[in-house]
């Protein structure tokens, strides 16, 4: 049975993660990239995790107390949406409408600017709002969501043979670090923010035409293997590389190939100047989309009888996040779940546990001359919500769930 936690927002120190106002919350070594919302550009520094807890088990839930109606309390048939997702009610699979109506009231607050929420439980859409000019086909904006999806490319790589594993040598991937005293890092280092590689200002590298070079000049500040910071968009730069060379193509086509075209996901991938893949931010799809790649890993990789991520790599990539560390750049979502989280709020929480995926997007204006390229007055609009709080928004979410 998905238990609850004890609610723990304001009682405790960890309790206030997830604001989204103020730089640096939760983890100091953030780096904020900007102001992307209206201006000139800017980059992501990944929202800080939501509350920490623990999941509970997968029985029979009881139903919901305090709920104006009657909530199933299973046992819940799970489906797998096919081109078209289907839709059933909240109470029809375990969640108080009530609970849905909060989580929606909170996220579009006037000054909030969220574009759209998208609740899937079962496999199944139970929640779904979206603002006024937007709607289900309206592409929005990753920003850090998608380090997320390069984590699973590296996982898709490993799986097929193409990178041998972690312990190879990034400089086997990019002939920029041969014979240097950067040949030392490993894949093992770049997934887990060890590159001992100086951290780099957000908007600087936001703003470079060739954001590849840019983050591979960086200098070392310490030996390969040692942690001099919790959070590195460069570094997440060079993992992009490391799935080109491995693969022969860029994350984007690689994504679409081999994570895509079975869950039914497909996306447009950003790249600088010199047509490198943004990887660290920059993945426009539609909140559906990014729902599918949610259920993927609240599936534990699987996908209607097709094993797209391997046993081997969920456990690997997923595991230090639901313990409640910042690894192969997924966060902790608190009551074991796994967040990809983007600057301004954009959220895909997964809860495996109650096979329950929340998503939480902006309102998102492609900002240039349309083409999916950072150069001259091309950058992604998105504005920092008034009154959101990433810890808050999911702990309602939850919340709406049976519990005992």
């Amino acid at each position: 049975m998905f238990q609850r936690p004890a609610r723990s927002i304001g009682k405790r120190g960890l309790s206030r993660p997830g604001r989204t106002r103020t730089a640096g919350l939760a983890l100091a070594a953030l780096v904020l990239l900007g102001a992307c919302g209206g201006g000139s550009g800017g980059g992501d520094p990944a929202p800080p995790p939501p509350p920490a807890g623990t999941g509970g088990g997968t029985d029979t839930p009881v139903g919901t107390d305090g709920c104006s109606v009657e909530v199933s309390g299973g046992p819940y048939e799970r489906t797998w949406p096919d081109m078209e997702w289907e839709s059933r009610s909240p109470e029809s699979q375990g969640l108080c409408p009530d609970g849905i109506d909060a989580v929606m009231d909170y996220a579009f607050r006037a000054g909030n600017d969220t574009g759209a929420v998208l609740l899937v439980r079962n496999g199944y859409i139970v929640a779904e709002r979206y603002s006024e000019d937007r709607e289900a086909a309206d592409l929005a904006t990753s920003w850090s969501v998608a380090k997320s999806l390069a984590s699973a490319l590296v996982g898709a790589a490993l799986d097929d043979g193409l990178i041998l594993n972690l312990d190879q040598r990034v400089s086997e991937f990019t002939a920029a670090w041969r014979d240097t005293d950067k040949s030392a890092i490993t894949l093992e280092h770049l997934m887990t923010l060890r590159t001992a590689l100086e951290t780099v200002d957000g908007t600087e590298l936001y703003d470079a035409e060739d954001q590849l070079q840019f983050s591979l000049d960086r200098e070392l500040v310490g030996e390969p293997g040692e942690r001099h910071y919790d959070y590195s968009n460069a570094d997440v730069m060079i993992a992009g590389e490391v799935i080109r060379s491995a693969t022969g193509m860029p994350a984007g086509a690689y994504l679409d190939q081999r994570i895509g075209a079975t869950i039914g996901f497909s996306g447009d991938w950003w790249a600088d100047g010199a047509g490198n893949a943004m990887t660290y931010c920059c993945l426009d799809a539609t909140p559906r989309g990014f729902a599918r790649f949610g259920l993927l890993f609240a599936r534990g990789g699987e996908w209607n009888g097709t094993t797209v991520l391997s046993g081997d790599w969920m456990e690997q990539s997923t595991g230090p996040a639901s313990e409640g560390r910042y690894r192969f750049y997924w966060w902790s979502a608190g009551s074991g779940g796994i967040g990809a989280f983007g600057l301004h709020g954009q959220i895909v929480a997964v809860y495996p546990e109650a096979d329950l995926v929340v998503t939480r997007f902006s309102r998102y204006t492609k900002q240039g001359d349309g083409r999916s390229v950072r150069e001259g007055d091309n950058y992604h609009g998105t504005a920092e919500p008034e009154d959101f709080d990433n810890a808050d928004f999911l702990e309602l979410a939850l919340d709406s769930l049976e519990s005992d």
